[in-house]
């Protein structure tokens, strides 16, 4: 049954009491985390018989605890007006204002220890930082999501007090009202998280196993032994070639299983509205999300898809706002995993009012792009081969040949695939080897745009274009120098014509 539940935003509010239950878990979480080595050592080598070793670790839990206690009671936010303050702090205080027009994304997190006081973690991301700019740790579901209205729509003159009608249950994420849904269903969950990121994956698992090997060489090897002498020696005896073929397919099946759980913990039970210009996504099993997304501070819309992916008609939207690269974890901005091509142009239609664009026919970059990277990949090749000429091992020169081979077939590959199309107040970019990406950059979010042309390059009347936007940079490598003139000039009288505002 629904209720109906008022907030008063324009007053100070505090966070909610159950918060104490999340200062004390930070407390031992930040403690355990900072002190993990010495107390493991200390167990290992079994010298904690002094009490005094126990006393350091108290006093240091007791003072991390009374700072975050300090946090926590003189820690307030309240809406006035068109803004945003928030005031912490006891001896040292801060207040934070932002404008609401500032605010890019407002997400709502619940982790596991939130899940079991029943608390969430408001997350707010506005233009100028690179990362989370406020927190606000330990509100309840119907208040967090108030909060996030009121932050996320549009600002009226007086704004003291917000009402939303929410469902008693965490289920009713999204507010049950007249507007597009989309739901990932767990089919279309398995499926992406069965054909995606397998050499990110792939890269983690080595690395973490090679950082387990090292921490057992430590406690049962002594210093003249290896555990990789065993492995090659166990390997030798079992017939190398069947022990490297079983690891090879036992390592596949691992990233591939990897995968999957990953994708269903992330993103279980992934729900979408689509209402009001706003897009506001919820997902996630151990770990949950609410993510509100304005369609006006979108920076880039982006796509990708893999030949198994297209088989089965699935995609892995990323919908980019102000510094959310790859580089950056806190402000990634939307991810959707799975969605089919008809939830792809709802999506875009939502945000650009306008259906997907065709990049079939398009421009494709000069062909001395291709040339020097096959040029480039010679290098390592011929590296190799001096190496293996002054090492007398000549013999081994073939195995040059097939790595050699794949190479310039995946640089062949990626040269094919990659087009530019520039359409409908739209710059199109496709590109990719494997996991074919298309970014769609609204030239109204673009803020510079600039063209360079090296001494080579001015020859054959090519160059390469650079667009700037809040989200990062576009870079169009080795295209029509005349193309890229044009594309410029039309650009920029469209933005000036139509005083595109970048935000």
């Amino acid at each position: 049954m629904s209720q109906k539940i008022s907030y008063n935003f324009s007053l100070p509010n505090k966070l909610d009491k159950k918060a104490l239950f999340l200062v004390l878990g930070t407390t031992l979480y930040t403690v355990a985390r900072a002190a993990w080595p010495i107390i493991a050592l200390m167990f290992v080598k079994r010298e904690f018989k002094s009490w005094y070793f126990f006393a350091v670790i108290g006093v240091i839990i007791l003072t991390t605890f009374v700072a975050k206690l300090i946090n926590y009671f003189y820690f307030s936010y309240q809406v006035i007006d068109d803004e945003l303050i928030i005031k912490k702090g006891w001896l040292n205080k801060s207040t934070t204002v932002v404008k609401l027009d500032k605010i890019h994304e407002v997400n709502l997190n619940q982790k596991f220890i939130h899940k079991i006081i029943g608390l969430y973690l408001v997350n707010i991301d506005t233009a100028g930082s690179s990362s989370t700019e406020i927190e606000i740790n330990g509100i309840d579901f119907q208040k967090a999501l108030s909060l996030k209205d009121v932050l996320t729509s549009s600002v009226e003159t007086n704004q003291e007090s917000t009402t939303i009608l929410s469902e008693e249950n965490d289920e009713a994420v999204v507010e049950d009202q007249s507007s597009d849904k989309i739901k990932i269903s767990l089919i279309s969950l398995i499926k992406i998280g069965l054909t995606r990121n397998y050499l990110q994956t792939f890269g983690l698992l080595i690395a973490f196993s090679f950082q387990i090997i090292d921490q057992l060489q430590d406690f049962f090897y002594k210093d003249d032994a290896s555990v990789y002498d065993d492995i090659f020696e166990a390997s030798y005896d079992e017939y190398l070639g069947l022990v490297g073929v079983a690891l090879f397919f036992g390592l596949i099946a691992v990233v591939v299983i990897f995968n999957l759980a990953r994708t269903l913990l992330t993103y279980y039970n992934y729900q979408i509205n689509l209402k009001d210009k706003h897009l506001t996504a919820s997902y996630g099993l151990t770990d949950s999300h609410i993510i509100s997304v304005p369609a006006n501070k979108v920076q880039m819309f982006q796509f990708q898809q893999n030949y198994f992916q297209k088989l089965m008609n699935l995609f892995e939207v990323k919908i980019k706002q102000v510094e959310s690269n790859e580089d950056n974890k806190k402000k990634k901005g939307l991810i959707i995993p799975g969605a089919n091509h008809l939830e792809l142009n709802t999506l875009f239609n939502v945000i650009f009012s306008n259906n997907l664009i065709d990049v079939q026919n398009g421009y494709k970059p000069h062909i001395r792009v291709f040339a020097i990277k096959i040029a480039i990949l010679c290098v390592p090749a011929l590296v190799t081969l001096i190496v293996l000429y002054f090492t007398d091992s000549l013999l081994f020169s073939w195995i040059i040949l097939p790595f050699f081979s794949l190479g310039s077939l995946l640089i062949y590959m990626g040269y094919k695939n990659e087009k530019m199309v520039f359409k409908d107040d739209f710059v199109i970019l496709k590109s990719g080897i494997w996991d074919i990406t298309t970014t769609y950059l609204p030239i109204d979010k673009i803020q510079k745009v600039s063209i360079s042309q090296s001494y080579f390059q001015e020859k054959r009347q090519i160059g390469s274009l650079n667009l700037y936007t809040a989200a990062g940079i576009v870079t169009l490598y080795y295209y029509d120098f005349n193309i890229l003139q044009q594309m410029v000039n039309e650009i920029l009288y469209k933005i000036e014509k139509n005083k595109h505002s970048w935000m």
